[in-house]
């Protein structure tokens, strides 16, 4: 069995936090409504599929906390060789995808609230409109962080000699994230900044996906193929 050092157990972590993510948040949670939806529409959907969501929730920060986190703070050490050790700088990475996993969390409690509370209507019509804005919010604070993983983790796989087009999809990434996080000034919930965001997620889903396909076929101390 091969070494952490190796990478493969970190390219493991990162595959499994892809897994997962799309079975929470795509499979079981769904789209709720957008913040400025008509209260009467999200207290339908809660009542509906709360309990769904919070188990999707439940699957999505499991993946978060537990895969991803672990994927970014061991990645330096991953990426790094004999011949190119981890930068001054590795520890971007570790404080981006810590920023992520933190702001992320607190912006999924606020709709976690409302799916507790079945759209029951002992939340009155202005909190749940205002946990849906504090939502929005915070998954709109998210792009940032998760940028500076993003361009970090980028030029950690350049500086390990890893494939350009894997660093530029990190890079990409962490462009549109930015551009995505600003998609609440427009205050257009399906305008195209949102689309923006959405596309930005994807990305570093995408980049998170390649570089753990490459640390575990590259070999030991980088070898392609080995």
């Amino acid at each position: 069995m091969r070494r952490l050092s190796d990478g493969r157990w970190v390219g493991l972590l990162g595959i499994g936090w892809f897994v997962l993510f799309i079975v929470g948040a795509a499979v079981l949670q769904g789209e709720p409504p957008p913040a400025g939806a008509p209260v009467a529409q999200v207290r339908d959907f809660f009542h509906t599929a709360g309990r769904q969501y919070l188990v999707g929730d439940l699957v999505a920060g499991c993946a978060f906390m537990l895969l991803l986190l672990p994927f970014g703070v061991l990645l330096p050490r991953a990426l790094s060789t004999v011949d190119r050790p981890a930068p001054w700088w590795s520890p971007l990475t570790a404080a981006g995808v810590v920023g992520l996993v933190t702001v992320g969390g607190v912006a999924t409690s606020f709709l976690d609230a409302v799916a507790m509370a079945r759209g029951d209507t002992r939340l009155d019509d202005s909190t749940v409109a205002a946990l849906l804005y504090a939502n929005s919010a915070g998954i709109a604070l998210i792009g940032l962080p998760a940028a500076v993983f993003a361009a970090s983790a980028a030029t950690l796989v350049r500086h390990a000699a890893g494939p350009g087009v894997i660093a530029g999809l990190g890079w990409l990434a962490a462009a549109l994230l930015v551009a995505g996080a600003a998609f609440p000034i427009a205050g257009d919930a399906h305008g195209p900044l949102w689309t923006v965001r959405f596309v930005s997620f994807l990305t570093l889903a995408a980049f998170v996906l390649a570089t753990s396909g490459y640390l575990l076929t590259r070999g030991p101390r980088g070898a392609p193929g080995a």
